[in-house]
């Protein structure tokens, strides 16, 4: 048999290990219930912030699926689940407005004023100076540019650099108001964005739009860089956004433009067409 006392100390210092790791555990539990209660108290502050503000035309507007208060944007994410975490989003914080919408927002004080721009939210005197000197380095990019839709006949769509938000600009030449002339050899990321909308007619139509290219010291080039295709079916949406985008080899002369095969249902919102590029 073995030694009584040395088993009376073997149990008092397990019974002493247990009550400390206990003691310990307690303590993580109060930290994590504490911290998790200031979470929350945060999330029903902000979410108060945001309710009050819905009725101060000066600091808040909607536009459809996007908020601005101040220095936050948000977008109702419902499509997201009940379920998401915060932290596994891009988001600064995830609310609710007061009919029950979750809304993802993100703190950010440049993209928030371009957006207020954008949707026309603030007075008519925008003090576009201030505002040219905030996209300075967005304006000032070699070998770039960032054009709205201004008009489109039969065979073009034609481009400009001028417009309220101070967002648009050209660092290279334009020709014919619809072509952007590459100066320098380089890969470039290109994009454009075109809204559609096909009103209340049966069927949508097929629509094929691109950005295309035009080499004239080698004609046999491709004349399509990104391709894109819509419509064709009775169950199409009747409003559509149509993205392209990708990254391409472009040449000293080469001449980049976007073509599409019916501009009847263009949709000439302001600043939702739009045509850019950049070099990498």
């Amino acid at each position: 048999m073995g030694n009584p006392s040395a088993c009376a100390v073997q149990i008092r210092r397990f019974l002493y290990f247990s009550v400390g790791g206990n003691a310990v555990l307690l303590v993580v539990l109060i930290i994590l219930y504490f911290y998790q209660n200031h979470l929350m108290q945060r999330n029903s502050d902000f979410s108060q912030t945001l309710s009050k503000k819905t009725t101060e035309p000066e600091h808040f507007s909607k536009h459809p699926n996007i908020t601005v208060v101040d220095d936050t944007v948000c977008l109702e994410c419902n499509y997201l689940g009940k379920d998401v975490k915060v932290e596994e989003t891009l988001y600064t914080n995830i609310s609710y407005s007061d009919c029950g919408t979750r809304l993802c927002c993100l703190r950010d004080k440049s993209i928030a004023k371009l957006l207020q721009q954008i949707m026309k939210i603030r007075e008519a005197d925008v003090d576009n100076e201030k505002d040219s000197e905030s996209l300075s380095w967005w304006r000032e990019r070699p070998n770039s540019a960032h054009l709205y839709l201004n008009d489109w006949d039969r065979s073009r769509l034609l481009w400009t650099e001028v417009n309220r938000t101070a967002s648009a600009f050209c660092n290279l030449q334009i020709k014919d108001n619809h072509k952007l002339v590459i100066k320098e050899q380089g890969f470039y990321f290109v994009y454009a964005a075109l809204v559609f909308d096909f009103g209340k007619i049966k069927k949508v139509p097929q629509i094929y739009y691109n950005i295309t290219s035009l080499f004239p010291p080698a004609p046999h080039f491709s004349p399509f860089l990104v391709m894109g295709k819509y419509g064709g079916s009775k169950f199409s949406d009747r409003q559509h956004t149509g993205y392209l985008s990708g990254i391409v080899k472009l040449y000293p002369s080469h001449q980049i433009s976007v073509s599409i095969n019916d501009h009847r249902f263009i949709n000439p919102t302001a600043y939702g067409n739009f045509f850019g590029i950049f070099k990498l």
